[in-house]
């Protein structure tokens, strides 16, 4: 093995040039792109050329077989994640699945313990937790004058209907697997507890609209302890965007805040008992912009987590608590709102 790990990507779609800018920007000491692999073949070649990516593979099973790459990242739909990552952990490979990284809940469990059995790293694409603000407020709340949690509420309002024609057009699994998960994760993670159960509504969007999948989403989930998270996310909101994360604590709050889920200047503001603190995060282009970056950031995470021979902190393992919320969610909707615990969606 070099000095640094060699990636290979497997989908070269949008999120895939998000990658490659951001492990360049934050990552390039650590990890390199030898291979790149896409069935489209103009779509392949026009990544790997701008992105000088020098091995390039028309199937997954051919770049996993080749011995090119230590660390696989899977970018692709969902849908793909079966054929994909069980030959990358037989072949011994690390893996960094975009999320939702199965899907259901009981695939998430079984990828997980299979990674752990073969001895291999399985991060999930949480790329939000690296946004400049998320880990101020990481930060803040373990100092010891932030108390322990009492409510969590995440809020984001988007005009981003979708529309027949795109892949996630077809997703009967869409906003909340595909946005609302980010928000899911932040919840579970600053939570600093296990969820237990969870309660949510979804709403498909207009009815002129032929898409399967809900656009709307709201869903509040109790953690052990007894703290309570409420999570409102649509991308139905015609105007008046909002984007933001609330904490309230046994000794104060805090919130984080920017004008897009991922672009815009970042805010962040907190009052633990003594005085207002206020922070500001510029989301400037000249230093790759707060969403690259963030991608880069968390193959950063799993490639040192390799190296130093431990778990990432999004690994697989991790995620196990956003997969459960998210999972009991939908057969909450499912079944009118009742309350469903994590345990069953896991099962």
């Amino acid at each position: 093995m070099s000095d640094r790990l060699r990636v290979g990507l497997v989908g070269t779609g949008w999120v895939a040039h998000q990658h490659a800018t951001g492990y360049r920007q934050a990552a390039g000491d650590v990890v390199e792109i030898t291979a790149a692999c896409d069935p489209r073949a103009e779509v392949l070649e026009t990544f790997c050329d701008r992105h000088e990516v020098p091995r390039r593979f028309a199937r997954a099973e051919d770049l996993i077989a080749s011995g090119e790459v230590d660390v696989l990242a899977l970018l692709t739909p969902p849908a793909v994640r079966d054929e994909v990552i069980d030959p990358a952990l037989a072949a011994g490979l690390h893996l960094l699945v975009e999320k939702p990284f199965a899907t259901t809940g009981a695939r998430a469990v079984r990828y997980t313990e299979a990674a752990e059995s073969a001895g291999v790293r399985l991060a999930v694409g949480q790329n939000f937790r690296w946004f400049p603000e998320y880990q101020w407020l990481d930060q803040r709340l373990d100092r010891p004058d932030a108390g322990s949690a009492v409510y969590l509420e995440a809020r984001s309002f988007q005009d981003r209907r979708q529309r027949p024609g795109q892949w996630r057009a077809e997703e009967h699994k869409l906003e909340m697997a595909i946005f609302s998960v980010h928000l899911i994760d932040r919840l579970q993670w600053l939570a600093r507890t296990e969820p237990v159960t969870v309660s949510a509504r979804t709403r498909r969007g207009l009815e002129a609209e032929p898409i399967p999948g809900e656009q709307l989403t709201a869903l509040l989930v109790t953690f052990d302890g007894g703290v309570i998270a409420h999570l409102t996310s649509t991308w139905l909101a015609r105007s008046l965007p909002v984007n933001d994360f609330r904490i309230d604590t046994t000794t104060g709050s805090a919130v984080v805040q920017r004008p897009g889920p991922m672009a815009g200047d970042a805010r962040a503001r907190a009052d633990f008992g003594s005085g207002p603190e206020e922070e500001l995060f510029p989301d400037r282009a000249d230093d790759g912009g707060h969403a690259s970056r963030s991608y880069g950031l968390s193959m950063r995470e799993l490639a040192t987590a390799v190296r130093e021979g431990r778990e990432p902190r999004h690994s697989g393992r991790d995620n196990l608590r956003t997969m459960g919320i998210m999972e009991a969610a939908y057969l909450s909707a499912a079944r009118g709102g009742e309350v469903v615990g994590i345990e069953e969606a896991l099962a």
